[in-house]
């Protein structure tokens, strides 16, 4: 027999469900992906993370069926916020150098605060000098 004290709970646990998954698409889509396709080469670029005062971090994936994805994403890419600041990665957690697809996650250092807007740029993927994707930052 369902009782009030656990038609109550149930209810709470409902909402607490609801509530979590709500807050996992609003995360998700929370920022826009980008894409680059240039010389062979797609890059798709979505942060993950843009809050001052913590790493900024970017999913980023490259595709290719012609050529091999070799670079060193720590080598290649850096990051200017709005205030002119400059930041390089810290850290790639994700597929190592070579083939015709990669993927993972590139961390920068933490965010300064006042920051407006970031500019993530690329550089030397499949002989593209200047890859260069925008967001605003999270208030």
């Amino acid at each position: 027999m369902i009782t009030l004290k656990h038609l109550k709970i149930y209810q709470f646990v409902s909402l607490m469900i609801m509530l979590f998954f709500v807050t996992l698409t609003a995360d998700a889509s929370a920022y826009e992906k980008k894409s680059n396709k240039k010389n062979y080469v797609r890059v798709d670029v979505r942060p993950v993370q843009l809050f001052p005062g913590k790493p900024a971090k970017f999913e980023i994936r490259m595709n290719t069926h012609s050529g091999d994805l070799s670079q060193d994403l720590i080598a290649v890419c850096s990051l200017k916020d709005s205030s002119g600041r400059e930041y390089q990665p810290t850290n790639w957690d994700g597929s190592p150098p070579g083939g015709h697809h990669r993927s993972g996650v590139l961390e920068f250092s933490e965010l300064a605060e006042g920051a407006k807007s970031i500019t993530l740029v690329i550089r030397e993927v499949a002989n593209v000098p200047e890859r260069v994707f925008n967001w605003s930052v999270e208030r």
